[in-house]
């Protein structure tokens, strides 16, 4: 009877000990994960295969060039450590456990980093939902939220991500009775598991339980989708074929005679500059530091056609200065209002320019009165032809003109002027 009565209490001890989340939760067999069984588009089955099997773009150091393994079944995401991971513009981004994870599966699937959820910055993304409480099926459904998508959870009422909390996921599938999810760190000691949970524990465990809710949802654009069955992913921006002619301009100080007319009318009928008042375009005017980082959001946001909304902000620049720094662009060098010098505005347009939009052509580029430790980004745009001195000299401290600036701009979206 006795040892009836000890049974009988472990038995309530294990049932009790079993939280409903533990018997909700499924995981699957990593030996058993297809990319097929997720999506009917191969080139997005063999990058998830890849992934599966430990390959979701992880570096552990800044210069992305050590692997860090992320095998499904293993706690290859360690909780803390710093990793990183980029997207296919190069650019690096760093963080710990399932936030960084979620980001380079993210990278290795569609080239994008949600990051911290700025939109501006994604070449093939778009945000689906926010801010929500709780989430359904329902709801994922009137929202569009599709495979490969990335939800981010946050303690914040507003919706924003702090620091490290919360939780990232990406989703592989969902119907009315349950959803499928990729996570890193999914124990809390760094285990990469694919989950399986029905809607109410769902919920309950990734927001209601922690008080959190849905930072944001981000997903592929259909256009993207469409092109990975096409068999062709969209490319990155380039050139004349995206800064298109979109104004027709004329300004009554500008000859087309002049040694800078060419880069004055590619400049203003791209939109990367504007003229003045009563059609001039003043080519011996200086360049003030907000107009030189408007010109430079304008690049950026006219070479990946983001389609960028400039509107708003305290001041007519605040949001180009905004735009700049989701880039990590510094523009704290000088007051908005004073004039750019040459090495800045160069310093500028060089953190502008991406990797893929650089042609080294010119050799044994040298300025007297700049030297390549100093000034490295007038030497890097110097060989790409973009830049060009004036008598072997560079100037660097002397302002910047309009027809100047309007010249450098006019080469870097077009390099049949170089």
């Amino acid at each position: 009877m006795k040892r009836r009565l000890i049974s009988f209490i472990i038995a309530i001890l294990i049932t009790v000990s079993v939280s409903p989340s533990a018997r909700a939760m499924s995981t699957v067999d990593p030996k058993l994960l297809r990319g097929a069984d997720y999506t009917d588009i191969p080139a997005l089955a063999a990058r998830l295969d890849a992934v599966f099997s430990g390959a979701p773009a992880l570096y552990s150091d800044p210069a992305c060039s050590v692997p860090a393994s992320a095998r499904i079944g293993y706690r290859d995401v360690p909780v803390g450590r710093t990793l990183y991971t980029r997207d296919s513009r190069g650019n690096v981004y760093s963080g710990s456990s399932c936030y960084i994870y979620a980001n380079a599966v993210y990278s290795a699937l569609f080239g994008d980093v949600p990051y911290h959820g700025e939109s501006s910055a994604w070449q093939n993304s778009r945000r689906v939902l926010g801010s929500a409480e709780s989430v359904s099926c329902d709801l994922f459904l009137s929202n569009g939220v599709s495979f490969g998508a990335l939800m981010r959870t946050t303690p914040n009422a507003d919706g924003s991500y702090s620091s490290n909390y919360g939780h990232s996921v990406i989703i592989l599938s969902y119907n009315k009775s349950a959803i499928t999810y990729l996570e890193g760190n999914g124990d809390g000691r760094g285990l990469v598991r694919v989950s399986v949970r029905d809607w109410a524990d769902f919920d309950r465990a990734l927001l209601k339980s922690k008080g959190y809710r849905v930072s944001f949802i981000v997903q592929p654009t259909a256009g993207y989708y469409d092109a990975l069955r096409r068999g062709s992913v969209p490319k990155n921006h380039d050139f004349v074929g995206y800064f298109s002619q979109k104004y027709a301009v004329g300004y009554r100080d500008v000859s087309l005679s002049a040694w800078y007319a060419s880069g004055v009318y590619t400049a203003s009928s791209v939109g990367l500059m504007n003229g003045r008042e009563s059609a001039l375009f003043v080519p011996s005017g200086s360049v003030t530091v907000a107009e030189a980082v408007t010109m430079c959001a304008r690049f950026l946001s006219g070479y990946y056609d983001d389609r960028h909304d400039f509107s708003g902000g305290s001041s007519w620049y605040e949001p180009y200065y905004a735009y700049c720094a989701l880039w990590g662009i510094d523009t704290s060098f000088a007051s908005p209002g004073s004039a750019i010098t040459r090495a800045d505005f160069a310093r500028l347009m060089d953190r502008a320019l991406p990797q893929k939009a650089r042609t080294d052509s010119v050799l044994g580029v040298s300025f007297s009165d700049a030297s390549n430790a100093q000034y490295p980004y007038i030497y890097a745009l110097a060989k790409t032809g973009i830049l060009r001195g004036d008598g072997g000299t560079f100037r660097p401290l002397s302002p910047i003109t309009r027809a100047e600036a309007a010249c450098v701009l006019a080469r870097m979206a077009d390099r049949s002027l170089r």
